[in-house]
This record gives C-alpha cells, structure tokens and sequence, in this order.
C-alpha cells in the first residue's frame, strides 16, 4: 500500500479520504466524513479541496506520483535487469490493484477512477511504459539483454508492450493481492527464460 507524507496537510486529508471511500464508498462518503477522519473543520477542509471529486483526482495524482517514483528508483538500482524489471512493475501495479480490489468498495472505486481520473492514469501509464522502455533498451545496448530470442528477434519497445500488457491482464486473473504479486512474479519469469541474458 502507498504511504502518504502525513506531515502534509494535503497528504493526511488524502489518506483519511481513502480511508473513507474504501469503507464507505465514493457515494456515500460526505466531505463531513472527510473532515472528521481528517481530525479538521469542514471549512479547513474545503480551503484545501473543492468537493470529493477533487479529493479523489488528488489521491489518484499523489499514487501515481509516489509509485511511479518507487518504481524509477527500482529501475535504477544495482541489480540485473529482470529484478530491476519485476522490482519496478511489482511496486508500480500492486498498490493500485489493492485500491482496487481489496475493499467492497473497490469496484465502484475503480469506476470512480475511470469516470474522474481517467486523464491522470494516462499520463501516469504513459511514463512508466516509456520508463520501461527506456531500461530494457539500455540493457539491450549494454549486452544484458540480446535481442534474440529462442523465437526470433525483439525490440524494447515490444518487450515493454508485452510486460504491460501481461501485468494488466493478470489484475482479472488474481482474486487478491498476494496472489496479483505472485502472478507478476511467475510473468517476468516466464518472459525471462525465452530471453539470452547476461
């Protein structure tokens, strides 16, 4: 799960909204509920924050923030590139299918997302395949990875689609987070082995 900078003002009203939608919902989470988990006045709260909407675009925001940084630290880190890889794509889809799966809430918060952040998770979505992108080439022009494989030739660009691609396809197969991680695990793995590495 994403730890949000509680000596942020901004950081603790987030977190405490989280908290609300996923016990209660979107629906029913009033910025009343928001205050009081947030230890603070209504109208503090609105000095911040314009309304839920708001409040749920920012958490978005503040989660693809925080992992796609986690996630670039994993990539540059000084370890062979499949670890760099599953590091990266691990820290970067797990707590966002958490947010989305492990709470009753979680299907209505997905719609949520999709309904009011659907521009952020683009964007978000677009720096971290061109961040995987940009790893897996430097690893193919160092000689970590050739670009031969036991099925013919590849390039970063489609060994980046096929990573996304399968990471987004295993969030319908997982029925929890433990096993979500397990499957990205097993993944890279499985794509690993048909490739010539160092």
């Amino acid at each position: 799960m994403i730890n949000f900078d509680t000596t942020l003002k901004s950081d603790r009203v987030l977190k405490a909204a989280l908290h609300c939608f996923k016990q209660y919902g979107f629906k029913r989470t009033s910025m009343d509920d928001i205050a009081k988990s947030a230890e603070m006045s209504r109208p503090a709260l609105y000095l911040l924050f314009k309304n839920k909407t708001d409040i749920f675009r920012s958490i978005a925001a503040r989660f693809h923030e925080i992992t796609l940084t986690n996630a670039q630290t994993a990539l540059d880190s000084d370890v062979d590139i499949q670890t760099k890889l599953l590091q990266a794509i691990t820290i970067r889809k797990l707590p966002l299918y958490a947010l989305a799966h492990d709470s009753v809430h979680g299907p209505e918060l997905f719609d949520v997302t999709m309904s009011t952040a659907a521009d952020i998770n683009t964007q978000a979505n677009t720096r971290f395949f061109a961040s995987l992108e940009q790893a897996i080439q430097s690893a193919m022009d160092s000689g970590d990875i050739a670009p031969d494989t036991i099925t013919g030739t590849i390039t970063a660009t489609e060994l980046s689609q096929i990573l996304c691609a399968g990471a987004y396809g295993l969030k319908d197969m997982a029925t929890n987070s433990d096993q979500y991680e397990a499957l990205l695990t097993k993944m890279v793995h499985t794509i690993f082995a048909g490739l010539h590495t160092k």
